[in-house]
Parts: structure tokens; C-alpha cells; sequence
């Protein structure tokens, strides 16, 4: 669907390492349209005014308008077809651009494995107990689909599929607990971690003690279902930080970020 753009607001100054500027035309045009995406007023492929539309609508030159583009492609909020077909389209923010850009900034802090392991235990336990403590007939049955998909490759040697919809029913318990920003930082988590345990599992693909040890994570599982079906919050908060304490040590270790990925 194309759309219109309305002319560019009033230059305003902006922060620059404590100082003012007055911003670059390209950037008043770029925050005018990200500004429209991030409210809704454009949607998931929608597709931009032709250049010179855009030209006269912000009066600006073709030169302005391709760095607006450049800004808005770099924060992958625009997908710029060239050629035959040209034009802008909207890409919506997404988990997988924040998840990229935050696996940067812990590996050049040097930040451990298992430290971004032992993230979870300021988060899971908390959704835990709120599950616990109301129980809701849709959100169990959410965790028990999620559940079964793991029981289907515990005792395989479907190790990377077993990580996947691991990692999913992680994703599903914070979804379920209602809170979208907390859902949303667990989701990173998860797409940071899984670039290492996609390493991590080449070499252990035929373990056997890791079959035992997915055994073990599914019956967990299982039994958090119980215990927060049964309206138990203390006894599932507990289970489930055991459950964490467990696997951060499986899968955690003194290596950096950086480290493991270049391993």
C-alpha cells in the first residue's frame, strides 16, 4: 500500500554529547518518517511516496532524501528496492535487530556467558510466581504445546531442534506472563545466548549425557506446568530458579561472549 507523508516538522536542536545542534535536513526527514512508524501510522510494507513526491512534499533535494533513506535502511526501519521496481517499503522494528546490535555490545564489554545466563534468574522467576499465583487455563495450555514440541527430541539426536523449541518455551512463559517489556528483554536474551549454544552443540550432538540431560529439562518442565496449575507460586518460583541455577551451570562458564563466539 503506498502512503503519504505530511511535510517536515519545524527543525527543533537536539543533544549532541551535551551540546546543541541544529539538525541535518536528511535527519529531520528520516525522524519525520520513523516517527510515523513507530506510531503506527504506517504499517509493516507499506510502501513510500516515489521520490519526487517526497522531494515536494519536504522540499528538499534528491541528494537529502536518499540520506534520509540511508539513515532510516541502517535502522532497518525502510527496505529500499533499486532498479526497475525502486522504491521504499516499511520494515517494523524488530527483536532480531536489537538482539544483533546488543551480542555487539556485550562482546566488547567482555561480558561472560554466564552472566547473561544468570540474567534469567531476575526475570523467569518473577512471571513464574505472577502464573502461579492466578492461574489462567489459556496460558497452560500455551506452556503444555510448548512442552510437548520438546518432548518430541529429547531422546533424539535432534539436538539443535531441542535448543530451538527450548528457547520457544522460554519465549512462551514470558509471553504468557502478561508483561510485553519484560517478554521483549527475555526474547533478546535468548537470541544472544543461542548464537553460542549453536557452537556449543556442535561438538556434543551424540552425547549421551546430554540426552539425559534433556530428559531431565523435560520432566522440569512438566513439572512447572503442575505446580503452576495448581496455583503453588512459592513451590514453582522455586522450582523454576533451581530449574535456571541447573542450566546456567550446564551451559554457562568463565569464557567472555566474545570468546565463545570466536572459539
Amino acid at each position: 500500500m503506498s502512503v503519504t507523508i505530511p511535510d517536515i516538522e519545524s527543525a527543533e536542536t537536539v543533544s549532541n554529547g551535551g551540546s546543541l545542534r541544529v539538525p541535518k535536513t536528511a535527519e529531520l526527514v528520516a525522524n519525520s518518517i520513523r516517527r510515523r512508524i513507530i506510531q503506527g501510522e504506517l504499517s509493516e510494507g507499506d510502501t513510500l511516496p516515489a521520490e519526487a513526491q517526497l522531494m515536494e512534499q519536504f522540499g528538499i533535494s534528491r541528494p537529502s532524501l536518499r540520506e534520509a533513506f540511508r539513515i532510516l535502511e541502517t535502522e532497518r526501519l525502510i527496505d529500499v528496492k533499486r532498479g526497475s521496481r525502486s522504491g521504499a517499503r516499511v520494515s517494523l522494528p524488530k527483536v532480531e535487530s536489537v538482539s544483533r546490535y546488543a551480542s555487539y555490545y556485550l562482546q566488547a564489554s567482555g561480558v561472560k556467558v554466564a552472566d547473561i545466563y544468570e540474567a534469567r534468574l531476575a526475570l523467569e522467576p518473577h512471571i513464574v510466581r505472577k502464573l502461579a499465583a492466578k492461574p489462567n487455563k489459556a496460558a497452560i495450555d500455551r506452556l503444555s504445546e510448548a512442552a510437548e514440541r520438546l518432548s518430541d527430541y529429547y531422546d533424539s539426536d535432534r539436538e539443535r531442534e531441542y535448543m530451538l523449541a527450548a528457547a520457544q518455551f522460554h519465549s512462551v512463559l514470558m509471553e504468557v506472563g502478561g508483561n510485553a517489556t519484560l517478554h521483549f528483554l527475555t526474547r533478546v536474551l535468548e537470541d544472544v545466548t543461542a548464537q553460542y549454544q549453536k557452537r556449543y552443540v556442535t561438538s556434543t550432538i551424540n552425547d549421551e549425557d546430554r540426552k539425559r540431560d534433556r530428559a531431565k529439562g523435560v520432566k522440569s518442565i512438566n513439572r512447572l506446568i503442575q505446580l503452576i496449575e495448581a496455583g503453588d507460586a512459592d513451590r514453582a518460583e522455586a522450582h523454576w530458579a533451581l530449574h535456571l541455577t541447573n542450566t546456567n551451570k550446564e551451559w554457562g562458564g568463565e569464557l567472555t561472549l566474545r570468546e565463545a563466539l570466536a572459539g
